[in-house]
């Protein structure tokens, strides 16, 4: 430490060992709100990813419940024809017969849509002769909760599978219809 006339210590002495000036911190915060604004695209990705793939897998279990239904009783429980509720009867008919929890919601808090045996002809512009009674469909409304107005088109399979670009596509449908995806996004690879 410098000493100064007096012997006592200069302010340029004292202030060295006190630690880090206004402006470092101010360059701290800086850097680190700019590196936050760069990670936040991609937390929000990752987040909406996981959900998205969570709605994926219970949309399959609830698939396999109504398979197995048709499987032990002939045809498809009854169809609650859009929002599927948990007092739905449809939930009640799996439930009695499987013994088993079904997510009735989507990963972003909708309610799953499912429409069973008849009631399936003309949803997302399936052909009603192609349907039976033992057919379902299950959709997931997505990250933004509104139906897109998704028409499935058998030949266009570049019509019915998404890519995911940005983080508006996790607002796009998930259809499944006898336990297939019709509508969802592309695997990468």
């Amino acid at each position: 430490m410098a000493a100064g006339p007096l012997g006592r210590r200069t302010m340029k002495a004292q202030s060295a060992g006190r630690g880090f000036t206004l402006i470092e911190l101010l360059v701290v915060i800086v850097v680190l709100a700019i590196l936050m604004l760069i990670m936040l695209p991609v937390i929000q990705s990752a987040i909406q990813k996981t959900k998205q793939k969570t709605t994926m897998s219970d949309m399959g279990d609830l698939a396999k419940a109504i398979m197995g239904y048709v499987t032990d009783v002939g045809s498809a429980p009854t169809s609650p024809g859009g929002a599927l509720e948990s007092d739905s009867p449809l939930i009640t008919e799996l439930i009695q017969l499987q013994k088993l929890t079904i997510s009735t919601r989507d990963h972003w808090g909708t309610p799953f849509r499912v429409w069973t045996g008849l009631d399936v002809g003309g949803t997302f512009g399936i052909d009603a002769a192609e349907v039976g009674t033992d057919d379902f469909v299950i959709q997931s409304l997505g990250r933004d909760g509104q139906d897109e107005g998704f028409s499935y088109d058998p030949s266009d399979s570049g019509n019915n599978y998404y890519i995911i670009q940005d983080i508006s596509d996790f607002g796009r449908d998930l259809i499944l219809w006898n336990g297939g995806w019709i509508h969802a996004p592309r695997a990468s690879g």
